[in-house]
């Protein structure tokens, strides 16, 4: 299961709505990444390669798809909305004793409540599924999962945003032979803009294992990005594990963004 994302996924390049308020829009220009969690992209290929061990890797191409809607609110100012995300993976992977595998990787679906969103501030609420349709063991879990989330969202005038998303993930079905999933992911992520096209990303991501009496690991990561034409954004990212109960050794993502 990819532990990252999500929202949020495990989380970053994107684009930015034109239906929104005009102020929103003025101050989320400046984050143009598919790791704002307030804004939708329109598709995303993400190639991304984990060191998980140093006989264990795996390799992803995700594909994402995202879907808005958003409308004036009646009360209270600002705006609200809903963002639902698709994520399919093809993986390959290795483990030790185990040959080479290639194919699906699970499948991963998102809807993201946007209850208030203004120029200063945004809440979002999610929930995830996470679907077993990988093609070997190696490449998923085995496991359905759901994967609540709670993002608070403050925009920083114009040049960026700042965000801490919290994300619960447990397995309530699928093989019975394959353990199940009961993490918690705290990713506290700073996004900042660098002149007109470029933005720089900043995260920690803890994960706490409530299965393993709550063993935590901690992996940073720093995300460089460009838009390079009109609605299209390329960006880098290299993560390391660090501090005890490491569950890797290092990550490379990529991502290649086409803007609405």
């Amino acid at each position: 299961m990819r532990l990252n994302s999500g929202v949020v996924a495990c989380g970053v390049a994107a684009c930015v709505l034109c239906a929104a308020a005009p102020a929103a829009a003025q101050t989320q220009q400046t984050a143009r990444t598919d790791s704002d969690p307030t804004r939708p992209i329109l598709v995303s290929l993400r190639p991304e390669f984990y060191r998980v061990t140093d006989d264990g890797w795996r390799m992803l191409m995700i594909a994402r798809y995202d879907q808005a809607l958003f409308r004036q609110r009646r009360w209270l100012g600002g705006r609200r909305g809903m963002l639902i995300r698709l994520e399919l993976p093809a993986a390959a992977g290795q483990a030790p004793g185990v040959e080479t595998t290639a194919g699906l990787g699970d499948a991963y679906g998102q809807l993201l409540l946007i209850p208030h969103l203004t120029g200063r501030f945004a809440f979002v609420a999610s929930s995830g599924l996470f679907i077993p349709t990988a093609s070997g063991a190696v490449l998923g879990t085995g496991k359905w999962a759901v994967a609540p989330a709670a993002i608070p969202v403050w925009f920083t005038r114009g040049v960026g945003m700042v965000y801490v998303k919290a994300q619960n993930l447990t397995s309530f079905a699928g093989d019975a032979a394959r353990p199940d999933v009961n993490v918690l992911l705290i990713t506290p992520t700073v996004i900042r803009t660098i002149g007109r096209r470029s933005w720089m990303l900043i995260d920690t991501e803890s994960k706490t294992d409530w299965r393993r009496n709550g063993r935590t690991g901690t992996k940073s990561g720093v995300q460089f990005g460009r838009v390079w034409a009109r609605r299209m954004g390329l960006w880098v990212k290299p993560e390391f594990w660090w501090g005890a109960n490491q569950d890797g050794r290092w990550n490379l993502k990529t991502g290649l963004i086409v803007y609405r």
